[in-house]
């Protein structure tokens, strides 16, 4: 049985606590899991939390923890990204809403501001008024039906919105993704956004692993050569690297996901109603003005 499972077995109590601050809620923590499995946990902390919206004060805590378990006679490092849930003297670690989902399932932390950085701008305006981060893999069928679309939206809303992208290669069901990725890297820093965009689309299948083959298929996608050299840029794997810990760090899991404003959008499309209001303001703006002129 893997690790976490044996963990997650375990945690599925309440239990009274007298205090709900965060250093209270690591501490408890803690030492449940110590005194249940029998191991020793290395390092836990906060990442993020929050109220959960319509629990009547319920506080969510998203952990990352450091653990040395017991299995049999051997003990193994593990790192888990832990939820729970507190509330005046309790504290648990499932959470349901009212339709009997999991909160576990439904919610994730908050994106930290460091997320918003220039190398990962990729359209849009630093200072817009909606910061959106996205997370996607180049093969994954639902990037390429929503991704493109979010790109060229966003292009044509510079004021609206900001988009931070990140990569996610998903490399055990799309090998070809661990090197176009890597193309995407030095797409995003020369701003070559229209490019950037076809590699949701290229001529290739998603199981290829030959790295000339896939360098082929998007010299004839959009006309610009790109070689192992290349691809060696010490500071392709330093963003990639970047990507994954921000991944682990908002506990994504797949492809695509977005935030906007800090928060997980798990429809994936809250931005067009942010254009929807965008344009209903302009209009009801025009038609004010329009009225106004009538009277000077």
């Amino acid at each position: 049985m893997k690790l976490k499972k044996v963990i997650l077995l375990i945690l599925l109590a309440t239990i009274q606590i007298f205090a709900v601050s965060k250093k209270d809620v690591e501490f408890y923590v803690k030492r449940y899991i110590e005194e249940k499995t029998h191991s020793h946990v290395e390092k836990i902390k906060t990442i993020s939390s929050y109220e959960v919206g319509g629990t009547d004060g319920w506080h969510v805590y998203f952990l990352s923890v450091d653990v040395k378990i017991k299995m049999g006679k051997v003990y193994r490092k593990k790192h888990l990204s832990q939820v729970v849930f507190a509330k005046g003297k309790k504290i648990t670690f499932i959470l349901k809403d009212k339709k009997g989902r999991n909160y576990t399932k439904i919610l994730k932390p908050l994106v930290p501001q460091n997320a918003y950085d220039k190398r990962h701008l990729l359209a849009g305006n630093a200072d817009a008024k909606h910061k959106i981060l996205l997370i996607s893999d180049p093969f994954c069928p639902f990037c390429q039906k929503i991704v493109p679309p979010l790109i060229t939206s966003v292009q044509q809303n510079p004021k609206l919105f900001a988009l931070y992208s990140y990569q996610l290669p998903l490399v055990r069901i799309h090998p070809a993704s661990k090197v176009v990725t890597k193309v995407m890297v030095l797409l995003h820093e020369d701003g070559r956004v229209e490019d950037y965009k076809k590699m949701y689309h290229l001529p290739l299948s998603e199981k290829e692993r030959r790295e000339s083959v896939i360098l082929k298929a998007i010299e004839k996608k959009i006309g610009r050569k790109f070689t192992h050299k290349d691809l060696m840029n010490p500071k392709i794997q330093e963003i990639l690297d970047f990507d994954m810990a921000m991944k682990k760090r908002l506990f994504v899991t797949g492809t695509p996901t977005i935030f906007i404003d800090n928060v997980w959008d798990p429809t994936r499309f809250a931005y067009k109603r942010y254009i929807k209001q965008a344009k209903e303001e302009e209009a009801a703006k025009e038609e004010k003005g329009f009225f106004a002129s009538l009277f000077d």
